[in-house]
């Protein structure tokens, strides 16, 4: 059924739209979340060219989905926090930029009120945004009905329902997972060849250690006893990923210093979020606490078991069809032995085909696609 609009009338498709803004800001997990909605975007508008905005440290994320022709990277918090005449001069570029496109549809998916007036002041025909419950919202920014936030729902069933909130928007069945990110396939048999090498190990299981607060941060000595279960029930090469930020680093290396079977086990630190995709990408199964890198497994179409604390699973869990997470007060009552017999069911059900799409063409730069 097509949406309708407050006289119960179904709403007529936008159209013409040939380009397309999405805006989405905050945290890794957070913009990763927003594809799979992105995709459904996608399919409505097959010829248009989406743009998302985003934050600089996501930015490679965008590029890496299939579906997003260009990217644009902000600075927002050193806008917000830098020098205030140079904010201001960044903001009237960012401005002048966005006008410049003539986008035809814009979406704010963030809904701060400076986003609200960015996506006024696009100069689009079609303005959207979703309607968060504890934001203010500028109502005269927008002159299609906004979706009211509902905190029940998955962050990313959210998303794509102010997707489907666009009229003429029709019933939608999620795409498998696999095809919502591609690694360039020059970057990953690059990768494979410094950290792999040839013949590929197989299977891998990865494993994400770090996370961005220390409650969210399984012990490492936990994780080691899962590399060795991996390595000497399996037969798998586990691989310990961590971010760039010194303090993961750490973790990995106390990881691998604890395991047993350590001919079997490899650490990989220091990696942005396109290594990191590509690592996850050569693997049959991905381990994660509750950070942002967690979701490159399920956007990578490799099963993913999510480790929770305090954190909200049934907003933030992965979103695989195989995926699972487990759930403790604290990250401290999470045993090994419910993580290791998790696994165990994920790996019973047969490794991930060897078609998942996650390896795309070369089109990947530093400033769009």
């Amino acid at each position: 059924m097509n949406p309708a609009s407050r006289s119960g009338v179904p709403r007529k498709p936008l159209e013409p739209v040939s380009r397309i803004l999405a805006i989405r800001f905050a945290r890794l997990g957070d913009v990763a979340l927003l594809l799979p909605a992105l995709v459904r975007l996608r399919a409505m508008y097959p010829r248009a060219r989406l743009a998302l905005m985003t934050g600089a440290p996501c930015a490679d994320l965008g590029r890496l989905c299939p579906q997003v022709d260009d990217v644009i990277a902000i600075d927002r918090l050193g806008m917000r926090d830098g020098p205030r005449l140079r904010a201001v001069r960044d903001i009237l570029s960012l401005v002048r930029r966005v006008r410049s496109q003539r986008y035809d549809l814009v979406i704010d998916f963030h809904s701060f009120r400076e986003t609200n007036l960015l996506a006024w002041l696009s100069g689009a025909r079609f303005r959207m945004g979703l309607k968060r419950s504890d934001r203010a919202y500028l109502p005269f920014c927008f002159n299609q009905e906004p979706v009211l936030e509902d905190k029940s729902l998955h962050v990313s069933e959210m998303f794509s329902r102010v997707v489907g909130g666009l009229p003429g928007a029709v019933p939608w069945s999620r795409p498998l997972a696999g095809r919502w990110l591609a690694v360039p396939a020059g970057m990953a048999e690059d990768f494979r060849r410094r950290h792999f090498g040839t013949p590929l190990p197989a299977p891998i299981v990865a494993m994400y250690v770090g996370a961005s607060v220390e409650s969210r941060r399984w012990e490492p000595s936990r994780f080691a006893s899962v590399a060795d279960h991996a390595a000497s029930k399996w037969g798998a090469t586990a691989v310990i990923l961590t971010g760039t930020a010194p303090e993961e680093e750490a973790i990995g290396r106390r990881v691998v210093e604890t395991v047993a079977v350590r001919e079997r086990v490899r650490v990989l630190g220091g990696l942005g979020i396109a290594e990191l995709a590509a690592a996850i990408g050569h693997c049959s199964l991905l381990v994660s606490n509750d950070t942002g890198p967690m979701h490159l497994g399920p956007l990578m179409g490799v099963p993913t078991l999510g480790i929770f604390s305090r954190s909200l699973p049934d907003h933030y869990r992965p979103i695989g069809a195989r995926d699972r997470c487990i759930k403790k007060d604290t990250i401290h009552d999470v045993t090994v032995d419910e993580v290791i017999a998790t696994m165990e069911e994920m790996w019973r059900s047969g490794p991930p085909t060897e078609s998942r799409e996650v390896f795309g063409s070369d089109r990947f730069s530093s400033s769009s696609r």
